[in-house]
């Protein structure tokens, strides 16, 4: 692949620019921050230096350039990260930049669904009469048919299994697709299927609807997980809802298919659905990169109320806002907007109470106050961020008119006993090999002082793995050491991107590269001393040992005779 392209490619996509149109960037000092989109955290430790173009998370260690966290964020490969940005700038990239081994496992499972996706759009519009008439009196438009890919499975056992053979998929890698079952047979039968897009728009999963209740098996089948999908880490709709939700500032979670499909129809283009299931923490930390403020707009019965209230408490404990959505006990968001029209919906937005007050409010549940307290006592004791914690305490105490005191007494009698272990939230720096640290960042930080290190020392002088390939990495590229976001792109490792991103980010140290040199030096003459004394332990009478070490005396006596003195013996 042509370097040059590459490095053309990351000089006209600014880094904040990119990172910024999928995460909300504040501004501090010279840098900007955010909440690490790569892992869950409470306080902003994602950093991104718009003078170095690159970014790094001082919780979880993540880092690199502007392609790999379109690659790492998109969980695409590296051409497709390139081919993503060279048309964000402009840039033509020939089809040759592709790969031209061997598709990876995973890409052929991406590659089967997207084939499947399509199948089943073509049965839904060539031979799915009877579910286009179920999703005409549902009022599901043929532009929205066609923008999600709707489809429908046929009543078949085998008609997607021979529509991939015939497509030239191995049949080897069918069952680890998820698409049939045990037997082989085609998992979805006679169902209107919905395909699930990751957040980077590739269908990774399907949930099939029966079209008849006398059809056997459960109202939704849904795919298990493969190695492309992890059920409760997705949400119906993100791909296509996502940079509106960040524009906004806010989002709309709804339960179902439909329920999505008609809030997007009707402008709500702010919307995800949870896919039928219990909001999880991982969804949820998805949902924080693009906003902190959340809407619940779940099923107006009590199992669906039920459901919005331990997921507003969940929502409150990653420490972002919710409020509830309270529709009537027998609508769900499908039904509402066609009953009374998106202008009331509008209405019931706006009218959304935060999680204290909807529980008091609440007549549908069926539980008295002292239950209703019980519930938020039981959402408190499992948050534990003391802000959202404090924040919860004082909405219960307001709308319940109770004293805090008492709040905070009744919460503390139902703390568990047992402390959690700290979250380790920084990665271990290495600090035992700070000598080896220091003669990077000066190289770094200067690379006109590689010759006078190479000179003198050389890799087998770093005793860390990782450190020893920091240094090889500067040997073999020093002519690009002013380029580091380019550098990165040409390093596989990813634990060795994220040190040298760190080493990138930080701040040069006071001694110099005299004294650097001589430190690593010493430290090697000493590793041998002990290894030569050890042996003569062993071997009293060998001449050799003794002028072995006589030669090794005087190599350090060279570097340093003040070190030796405290040290030889």
């Amino acid at each position: 692949m042509d370097q040059h392209l590459i490095d053309e490619i990351i000089e006209r996509n600014d880094i904040v620019d990119v990172i910024n149109s999928y995460i909300p960037l504040k501004k501090t000092g010279s840098n900007f921050k955010a909440r690490c989109p790569f892992h869950d955290e409470k306080t902003a430790s994602f950093v991104v230096s718009p003078k170095k173009q690159i970014y790094k998370c001082f919780g979880c260690g993540k880092g690199g350039n502007v392609i790999t966290y379109v690659q790492d964020f998109e969980k695409i490969s590296f051409p497709e990260a390139l081919k993503k940005l060279a048309a964000r700038a402009g840039i033509t990239v020939q089809q040759s930049m592709q790969s031209k081994g061997k598709d990876s496992k995973r890409d052929l499972i991406f590659k089967i669904y997207d084939l499947t996706t399509g199948y089943f759009y073509k049965n839904l519009v060539e031979h799915g009469s009877s579910a286009l008439e179920y999703l005409a009196e549902r009022k599901i438009t043929d532009e929205t048919i066609k923008k999600f890919k709707l489809g429908f499975a046929l009543n078949s056992y085998g008609g997607l299994r021979n529509y991939l053979l015939k497509n030239d998929i191995n049949e080897k890698i069918l069952a680890s697709t998820g698409l049939f079952t045990s037997n082989n047979s085609d998992l979805f039968r006679e169902r209107i299927m919905f395909p699930i897009h990751s957040s980077s728009g590739k269908v990774v999963a399907f949930g099939g609807r029966k079209l008849h209740e006398s059809q056997s098996g459960g109202k939704y089948v849904n795919s298990p997980t493969t190695e492309i999908y992890t059920k409760g880490n997705e949400l119906y709709g993100l791909f296509d809802t996502k940079y509106t939700i960040s524009k906004k500032d806010y989002v709309l979670i709804c339960e179902g298919y439909t329920d999505f499909l008609r809030l997007y129809e009707n402008g709500y283009t702010n919307s995800v659905a949870s896919l039928g299931t219990a909001l999880t923490d991982s969804q949820i930390s998805v949902l924080s990169r693009f906003t902190e403020n959340i809407f619940m707009l779940y099923d107006g019965d009590g199992s669906g109320r039920k459901a919005a209230v331990r997921a507003a408490g969940k929502i409150l404990g990653k420490g972002c806002n919710v409020k509830i959505i309270g529709l009537p006990e027998a609508e769900d968001p499908d039904s509402y907007i066609r009953n009374n029209g998106a202008a009331s919906m509008q209405k019931m937005i706006d009218e959304a109470k935060p999680l204290a007050e909807f529980l008091k409010d609440d007549e549908v549940i069926g539980v008295d106050k002292k239950g209703k307290l019980s519930v938020l006592f039981d959402i408190l004791n499992e948050i534990d961020d003391e802000v959202a914690q404090e924040l919860l305490t004082q909405d219960i105490a307001e709308t319940f008119g109770l004293s805090g005191h008492a709040v905070s007494s009744k919460i503390r009698k139902k703390r568990r006993t047992f402390k959690k272990e700290p979250e380790i939230t920084e990665v271990p720096k290495m600090e035992q090999f700070t000598e080896e640290r220091d003669i990077i960042l000066l190289i770094i930080n200067n690379q006109s002082l590689y010759k006078k290190v190479a000179q003198e020392i050389d890799s087998s002088y770093f005793l860390t793995g990782k450190y020893r390939k920091i240094y090889e990495i500067i040997s073999e590229q020093i002519e690009n050491m002013d380029n580091i976001p380019a550098l990165i792109s040409k390093i596989d490792d990813e634990s060795i991107r994220n040190l040298l991103t760190d080493l990138s980010m930080s701040e040069p140290p006071t001694q110099t590269i005299d004294d650097a040199i001589i430190t690593l030096k010493t430290r090697k003459f000493h590793l041998k001393l002990k290894a030569i004394n050890e042996k003569i332990i062993q071997d009293p009478t060998n001449r050799e040992l003794f002028a072995k070490k006589s030669e090794l005396k005087k190599e350090i006596l060279k570097i340093n005779r003040k070190v030796v003195r405290k040290t030889l013996y």
